[in-house]
């Protein structure tokens, strides 16, 4: 029998997102059928809206799938891939075989449907055609999302996969943790972020952690994208090594300290000649002046400090060859008007201890 195709054409000539827009709109059943480098994925539909997917990809199957989460061994789908036959599907097997609970294959079935989705967004190349259908599968799923949802994610999905893939391009790479006194320990972690931080322990690679994390592969692999650029996890070997960070980080650690020292002797001196208020104004005023962005934010502290958590942050967002220089500068720079608006209220004995201790940095 001859397919009744509505409409079909290439992928070079018209955007995934709006193939799937398309049919969203005007709110078609049917099967959307995507061939690409003898690749073969059905996308099925229902008055507008994805029901179901598959693909002949064995990446993209069930079991693959599966294995890919740590949910079954390669064994286990090995063996329950050779029980399939018609009416039969894998995953109605691996159920009856007490491997899965049928809340966990609906979650498996419900996100391989998506990841085929997904799959098909980085598709420039190949051909589809449309075939209207009133009914076009009895396997219906309820994927708890729109399909202008799904094709949104889709999008955020291809701008984010190339940056996800320069940082993370072997998942048989090994992330290990940056010792907590060389990270920012104020930040707050949302619960997947705690789960997958918890996860990297040194030992597991990406793949590993890919299989026992309770999240999709994406967003598993985007959290890690984010945890390495807030360099709470590192990648030995990686461009900026763990080496290299921790011989930065005491740098800077020591750039901070030492002016802060001089910052301190300067407050408490000032202390002595005007009162707390005026002092403190008189240091933020002339900080916010020196308008240096790696200055931004930290305002002085009662000791006459600046909170060296925060001057970290700000210079982290510098190339690392650069950063000391940077807030060198930044500081050296603060300092001069600080001892220039000091000077105006010191005594000359003040005002040789504090020119002492400026000359032995």
């Amino acid at each position: 029998m001859a397919k009744e195709i509505a409409f079909q054409g290439k992928l070079k000539s018209v955007t995934v997102p709006d193939l799937l827009t398309f049919i969203g709109m005007i709110k078609k059943s049917g099967v959307l059928t995507v061939e690409s480098q003898n690749i073969t994925r059905k996308l099925y539909w229902e008055k507008g809206e994805l029901v179901f997917a598959n693909s002949t990809h064995p990446d993209e199957s069930l079991g693959s799938f599966l294995v890919r989460h740590g949910k079954i061994t390669q064994e286990q789908n090995m063996k329950s891939g050779m029980l399939v036959e018609p009416g039969k599907r894998q995953g109605k097997i691996l159920v009856q075989m007490g491997i899965l609970t049928p809340k966990q294959l609906w979650w498996a079935v419900k996100n391989q449907v998506l990841e085929i989705v997904y799959g098909i967004f980085s598709l420039s190349e190949g051909v589809f055609y449309f075939e209207e259908k009133e009914e076009a599968t009895e396997e219906k799923i309820k994927l708890s999302t729109t399909t202008t949802n799904i094709i949104m994610e889709g999008i955020r999905r291809l701008d984010e996969w190339p940056r996800i893939k320069e940082l993370i391009p072997d998942d048989t790479v090994v992330p290990t943790p940056v010792p907590p006194e060389f990270r920012d320990n104020q930040v707050k972690f949302q619960e997947g972020e705690i789960e997958i931080m918890n996860l990297v322990d040194g030992k597991r690679n990406i793949r590993d952690i890919v299989h026992v994390s309770s999240l999709e592969e994406f967003e598993t692999l985007r959290i890690l994208m984010s945890l390495l650029l807030a360099r709470y996890i590192y990648i030995p070997g990686s461009v900026v090594s763990q080496e290299e960070d921790i011989e930065d980080v005491n740098a800077i650690e020591a750039l901070i300290e030492k002016y802060n020292r001089i910052f301190g002797e300067l407050w408490n001196a000032l202390g002595e000649k005007i009162s707390p208020k005026e002092r403190q104004n008189l240091f933020d005023d002339i900080k916010n002046q020196v308008n240096e962005p790696v200055l931004e934010g930290p305002l002085f502290d009662a000791r006459g400090h600046l909170p060296g958590t925060v001057l970290m942050a700000n210079v982290a967002d510098f190339p690392q060859d650069k950063r000391l220089k940077i807030l060198s500068s930044a500081l050296d720079n603060l300092l001069s008007f600080l001892l220039f608006e000091a000077s105006k209220h010191l005594d000359s004995v003040q005002k040789d201890t504090i020119y002492k201790l400026v000359e032995k940095k």
